[in-house]
């Protein structure tokens, strides 16, 4: 049996390039997930006022690869990672993409978490804490998983 690949974490937010309402975010889901569940990916999404947050889970080179899609992406802009690095299991194993609709206080409050006005590049804290915070939030708030 071929050894099970090494899993990874990516956490990153964004800015919205234009207004995202509900009613555009369903197809775009649908879309990420049909995607992710192929590349054996998967993860939480947050939106707030314009904003987004994002975990993703899984094996190398697919989660790069997606990553590099999402940082071309016109639909957002000042894409900042805020985590990256090897996990030993995933915090969002069900979820081929998870959604949950924050209000702005909530990610703000997520978000403060982190230092952002830190170097560019990645956060500080573990992945493994940054995302069991996000689990965390996500519990009984998810939609779709």
């Amino acid at each position: 049996m071929p050894p099970q690949p090494l899993l990874y974490t990516l956490i990153y937010r964004s800015q919205a390039s234009r207004a995202v309402h509900e009613v555009t975010l369903p197809p775009l889901l649908r879309r990420a997930r049909l995607h992710n569940e192929r590349s054996r990916l998967g993860g939480l999404l947050l939106y707030a006022n314009g904003e987004f947050m994002q975990v993703l889970e899984g094996p190398e080179p697919a989660l790069s690869q997606l990553y590099a899609r999402i940082k071309a992406d016109p639909r957002h802009y000042a894409v900042r990672t805020l985590a990256y690095g090897p996990i030993t299991e995933r915090a969002f194993p069900d979820w081929r993409m998870a959604y949950v609709p924050a209000d702005a206080k909530a990610l703000e409050k997520i978000t403060g978490f982190l230092p952002l006005a830190a170097a560019p590049g990645h956060a500080p804290h573990p992945p493994q804490e940054v995302a069991q915070l996000l689990h965390q939030f996500a519990q009984g708030r998810a939609q779709d998983q």
